[in-house]
C-alpha cells in the first residue's frame, strides 16, 4: 500500500511540474570570423521563481566536429565555443539549448534555438567622427578633419590581443589609396573637389601575431605590376609596416592572399562631405518708426537643402549659438525673406537660425523702434487758406460789380395811391361813362411842376398836367376801358 502512494505522489509531483510556465531564449554576440569564439547565452523564465537548479544541455549542428555541453544554472547558462580554421567552413550553423530539472530523473522542460554565421572577414563597420561627435548620417563637413574607424564586432574583437598582434588597415576613397594606419583609425582632410558627391571608403583590415624581424616584407596583393601603383608606407609607430602596393581595383577580392595565420576584414562605407552654412550680410533697415513694416533679406551659402526659422525676441538677446528650429523649413535656395509688423515697443531682437545637413549658424539683428511726432501735411493747411481766400476775393469782386451795376442804370420809381377808393370798379359800363363825362366838365386845373402835385402824391383820379416840352395832350390821360 505504501508503495503505491508513493506512486501516486510521485506522478501528481510530475504533474505540477509540468504544468509549471517556463520558457528558454538564447542570445549570441556573432556573427564571426572563422577561427574566433562566439558566446551564447541561454536565460530561463518561470513566473514561480527559481527554487533548483536547472541542467542546460547545449548542442551545435556541425556535421563533422560538433559540440556538446551539458552545463548546471539556476537562471541561465553561458557556452562559449571556438571554431577553428582547419575544422570549419564559413556558413550558416544552428545552436539548441534544451533545458532539464531532475525530479528523479531529468525531466525535460523547455528547449530554444538560434542560427548564427561563421565569416570569412571579420565583422564590424565603419564609424565616422568630426569633433569627437559620432556621425550618424553619410555627410560630413569638409571644412573638419574626419577620423575614419574600424569597429569591430565584439565577437571578432577579443582576436585582438594587446601587444602580440599587428594591426593594419588599408585605406581607400573610391578605391583610390589614401594611406596606411598602424591601427584602426585614419584621419583625412577632404577637399573641394570632394565637396558634395557621394564617396564610398573601403578599408582592408589584417590582423596577424606580431613579428620578431625588424624588416618584414609580406606579399599582400597578388596583382602584375602593370596592374598596381607603388606607394612609400611611412611608419606610423614603432613597429615595422610591411610595404604594400596600391591597388587599381579595391573590389576584386581576388587579389588579396590570404595568409591562415592572420584575420583579414573588409569594410564599406559612404560618406558626402558637405559645405557648412554661413550666414552673408543682412538688408534692410533695422531702425524702424512705429507702424512701419519690418523688411530684411539674408543670403547664405554652403550645401543644400537648407533649414531654416526665423525668431522674433522682445528685448535685447545673447546668443548662445547652439539655438534650433522646432519647426524649420527647407528650401533649396539660401535666400530668406522677412516682412512683419512689430508691435510698439523699444527694441527687437530677429534672431535667424539656418542649417543644413553638418552644421547649424545663428545670426542675431537688433531692431529698434522710435516715435515720431506727426505734423499736419502741407496740404491740410494750403487748401482750405487757398480757397477761404478764393471765396473772400470772389465775394468783393461781386459786391463791387453789384454796386459798379447799379449806379450804372437809372431807376424811376412811379408812387401810385391805391388807398384812395376807386369807385369805378364798382359802377356799371352805363354809370362810368356817365360819370366821365360829368367829370370832363367839372375838373379843376392844377399847376404842374417838376417836383410833382402837391404832397408828392398822384391820384389816378385826377388828370396829369405834362410837363412842359415833354408831354403831349394825347399823352397826358390814359381811358381804362
Amino acid at each position: 500500500m505504501q508503495m503505491y502512494l508513493n506512486y501516486i505522489t510521485s506522478f501528481l509531483f510530475i504533474l505540477i511540474y509540468s504544468v509549471e510556465c517556463l520558457y528558454v531564449k538564447i542570445e549570441c554576440n556573432g556573427p564571426i570570423v572563422v577561427g574566433g569564439t562566439i558566446t551564447f547565452i541561454a536565460q530561463l523564465y518561470d513566473d514561480s521563481g527559481f527554487d533548483s537548479e536547472y541542467e542546460f544541455d547545449w548542442r551545435d549542428n556541425a556535421v563533422m566536429h560538433s559540440h556538446e555541453a551539458s552545463l548546471v544554472g539556476r537562471s541561465h547558462s553561458i557556452w562559449n565555443v571556438t571554431y577553428d580554421k582547419d575544422k570549419y567552413a564559413p556558413g550558416e550553423y544552428e545552436v539548441t539549448v534544451v533545458v532539464k530539472k531532475k525530479i528523479l530523473i531529468p525531466w525535460r522542460r523547455t528547449s530554444a534555438r538560434i542560427s548564427f554565421n561563421l565569416t570569412s572577414y571579420m565583422n564590424g563597420h565603419i564609424d565616422v567622427t568630426q569633433g569627437n561627435v559620432l556621425l550618424k548620417g553619410d555627410n560630413i563637413n569638409i571644412k573638419t578633419e574626419v577620423e575614419h574607424q574600424v569597429t569591430l564586432n565584439e565577437a571578432d574583437e577579443k582576436l585582438l590581443i594587446p601587444n602580440q598582434t599587428i594591426i593594419n588597415t588599408y585605406w581607400f576613397s573610391d578605391c583610390k589609396y589614401m594611406g596606411v594606419q598602424n591601427g584602426l583609425t585614419f584621419s583625412y582632410n577632404y577637399t573641394k573637389d570632394d565637396a558634395d558627391r557621394p564617396i564610398e571608403i573601403e578599408t582592408w583590415l589584417i590582423v596577424g601575431p606580431e613579428s620578431n624581424s625588424t624588416n618584414a616584407s609580406t606579399t599582400l596583393f597578388n596583382r602584375s605590376t602593370n596592374e598596381i601603383e607603388n606607394v612609400t608606407i611611412t611608419n606610423l609607430t614603432t613597429t615595422t609596416v610591411p610595404s604594400v602596393k596600391a591597388l587599381k581595383d579595391c573590389k576584386d577580392d581576388s587579389i588579396l592572399i590570404m595568409d591562415p595565420k592572420k584575420y583579414y576584414g573588409k569594410f564599406k562605407r559612404n560618406i558626402i562631405p558637405t559645405w557648412p552654412v554661413s550666414i552673408g550680410n543682412v538688408e534692410g533697415s533695422t531702425w524702424l518708426k512705429n507702424g512701419e513694416l519690418l523688411e530684411l533679406n539674408v543670403t547664405c551659402s554652403g550645401s543644400s537643402p537648407f533649414y531654416h526659422c526665423v525668431r522674433f525676441i522682445k528685448g535685447e538677446y545673447n546668443s548662445t549659438g547652439n539655438e534650433t528650429c522646432a519647426n524649420a523649413r527647407q528650401t533649396q535656395s539660401c535666400k530668406i525673406a522677412v516682412t512683419r509688423l512689430l508691435s510698439a515697443g523699444s527694441r527687437y531682437t530677429v534672431l535667424f537660425i539656418i542649417g543644413n545637413k553638418v552644421s547649424n549658424a545663428v545670426k542675431p539683428v537688433g531692431v529698434n523702434m522710435y516715435y515720431e511726432p506727426k505734423h499736419p501735411q502741407l496740404s491740410v493747411i494750403i487748401v482750405p487758406v487757398t480757397c477761404t481766400s478764393i471765396a473772400v476775393v470772389l465775394i468783393i469782386f461781386g459786391f463791387a460789380y453789384y454796386i459798379q451795376s447799379k449806379n450804372r442804370h437809372t431807376i424811376e420809381i412811379a408812387d401810385f395811391d391805391f388807398a384812395r377808393r376807386n369807385d369805378s370798379e364798382y359802377m356799371t359800363f352805363k354809370e362810368r361813362l356817365r360819370d366821365a363825362i360829368g367829370s370832363a366838365f367839372t375838373r379843376v386845373h392844377e399847376e404842374y411842376s417838376e417836383e410833382g402835385p402837391i404832397g408828392n402824391v398822384w391820384s389816378p383820379t385826377r388828370k396829369n398836367h405834362p410837363r412842359q416840352g415833354l408831354l403831349s395832350e394825347s399823352d397826358s390821360e390814359t381811358l381804362d376801358t
